[in-house]
């Protein structure tokens, strides 16, 4: 059928393309896929960023960077003034404005005036008739040194009078201009107090005298102590004490001889109206004065004024 050459030639060419049609069209078919999954890989693959380490120098950068930051944020707040110490004198909040003195009873050791002391307040000056507006008892301590008595009540800036009175000795005086804070009596100096005062009349005599010499030689326990007369405070009357009267006979506290012991609250005056005493403090029945409305009428109590 295909005797010559020619024919069997065009024969091979036929079956060749009959077969290449197929098999370029798988060929391109593969070729296709391979594309197609090669782009979508590419879409796909991450793209990583390298960062290289930090170095000695960028770290230094950063640092000055920070501290530029930060003065800069500093400098924008307002900055909060701390507070200056207050060298002016504290009130007490549980006193208000207070009273602060310094006492010395003659006779005493300088580290034992430890005693009870009559401290009295009077409006102003001085007087021979006072009429107390505060009146105190106050323990002094073995120092001397007295603090925060209380002035409440009292107008700062007025002038007053303060009255102190030992248990033994006759009584001295100070004038201050109340401050809002803190008043220093003698702008803290000692308060001299002049002892030998027995029988508390605010005058230093015989009386007195008579009065040391029934406990000479007493101490403690003893059926004739007095304390009051153991002026320097060595446990024992004897001479020392009574040569301490004796040098001071004749003299007379601040406002005057009081007839009647020293009132213990606000009074209207430290001549109190009692029945009128003479030597030894003893009420005397033939001369009295007339107490004022509403006050005790016992001979041996006296009359005391507590303002409202």
């Amino acid at each position: 059928m295909f005797s010559s050459l020619t024919q069997r030639i065009f024969l091979g060419i036929y079956i060749f393309i009959l077969l290449s049609i197929p098999l370029g069209a798988y060929l391109a078919t593969q070729y296709q896929t391979i594309k197609s999954s090669a782009k979508e890989e590419t879409k796909l693959k991450p793209i990583v960023l390298v960062t290289p380490p930090p170095t000695q120098t960028n770290s230094s950068a950063a640092k000055e960077l920070l501290s530029v930051s930060q003065a800069s944020s500093a400098s924008k707040l307002t900055p909060i003034p701390s507070p200056s110490p207050d060298l002016s004198p504290t009130i007490a909040t549980s006193f208000g404005p207070t009273l602060s003195l310094k006492a010395n009873l003659e006779g005493r050791p300088a580290d034992n005036q430890a005693a009870k002391l009559f401290v009295g307040i009077i409006d102003g000056s001085l007087t021979t008739s006072p009429k107390f507006l505060l009146s105190f008892t106050v323990n002094l301590p073995k120092s001397g040194s007295y603090s925060n008595l209380s002035l409440a009540g009292l107008t700062t800036g007025s002038k007053y009078t303060a009255i102190i009175k030992g248990p033994a000795q006759i009584a001295n005086s100070s004038t201050f201009t109340m401050s809002p804070a803190i008043t220093n009596l003698e702008n803290g100096d000692v308060i001299k107090l002049v002892s030998g005062d027995l029988n508390e009349d605010n005058v230093i005599n015989s009386a007195d005298y008579l009065i040391a010499q029934k406990a000479l030689g007493s101490s403690p326990g003893a059926p004739n102590w007095n304390e009051n007369a153991d002026l320097n405070n060595d446990g024992v009357v004897n001479i020392f004490d009574l040569t301490i009267i004796s040098n001071n006979i004749g003299k007379t506290g601040a406002t005057g001889a009081w007839t009647s012991p020293i009132p213990k609250v606000a009074s209207p005056s430290a001549s109190l109206l009692t029945p009128e005493r003479s030597n030894g403090g003893q009420a005397s029945t033939t001369t009295p004065n007339s107490p004022p409305v509403g006050s005790p009428d016992e001979g041996g109590g006296y009359w005391v004024w507590i303002p409202k």
